[in-house]
């Protein structure tokens, strides 16, 4: 039997439970559960300078505006791993009330946000820093990786903040599983090739999945190394038959 060896790293104490606890004063990640397919949406925090990204906006979109007006925290924009409907069904609602706030979206995803969503519309490739205070390089950002496979346009970001490093992975990377391919756009080849780039970033990176499908809301690299299927998967074919 192979020996799993335990993270070098405890998790951070708002991500290391079963639940989504929302904001925490001094954490760089809020995580929320919403919705029916328990999806989950994130802030990414600059505390110094009191702002924030929307990753993800599924529906029920008043209780997290409810906690960024509490904590004094402004929204600087959103942010989409991918735009299938769970997780863009939030978006027009934000901008209703935020007409301005930049959307950031792949272009390869955006040909599935109707044109009342497209006039803020910021299209992203793989390499860029989005800013969360909007104050350039030397802001906290979020780094773009594109990672197609669950959709052509499909994105992980990548955050470091706290002397840890974050990696919301949407429909890419679940704790112990990957997205489907069998939706429009999917790839099995794709998945592969992007599974094995992210295999490649830092063991103590914490995977921030888009959706709560195991008891843990989060988990490290180093442990999905060991214990995930298709991770461990070795060819394209082994990950397609899982």
């Amino acid at each position: 039997m192979k020996t799993v060896i335990e993270p070098t790293r405890p998790l951070p104490p708002n991500l290391a439970g079963n639940e989504a606890t929302g904001i925490q004063a001094g954490e760089p990640v809020a995580q929320y559960e919403l919705g029916p397919y328990r999806n989950f949406v994130y802030l990414a925090i600059d505390w110094f300078e009191r702002s924030a990204l929307w990753i993800d906006p599924s529906e029920e979109i008043d209780g997290v505006l409810h906690d960024l007006q509490s904590h004094r925290i402004e929204l600087k924009g959103i942010v989409l791993t991918h735009s299938h409907h769970d997780h863009i069904s939030g978006v027009p609602g934000l901008l209703l009330l935020f007409p301005q706030l930049p959307l950031y979206v792949h272009p390869a995803d955006a040909h599935r946000l109707g044109e009342n969503l497209r006039s803020t519309l910021k299209e992203i490739q793989d390499g860029d820093l989005i800013s969360i205070s909007g104050n350039g390089a030397d802001s906290l950002a979020l780094q773009v990786i594109h990672a197609p496979g669950h959709s052509a346009g499909e994105l992980c970001l990548s955050f470091t903040a706290n002397q840890d490093r974050y990696l919301f992975t949407g429909d890419t990377l679940f704790i112990r599983d990957c997205g489907r391919t069998d939706l429009p756009t999917g790839n099995d080849a794709e998945m592969f090739a992007t599974l094995q780039r992210l295999k490649k970033l830092p063991s103590e990176t914490i995977i921030l999945p888009g959706h709560h499908y195991t008891h843990e809301c989060a988990s490290r690299l180093e442990s999905e190394l060991q214990l995930s299927p298709p991770l461990l998967s070795k060819t394209i074919e082994e990950l397609a038959a899982l």
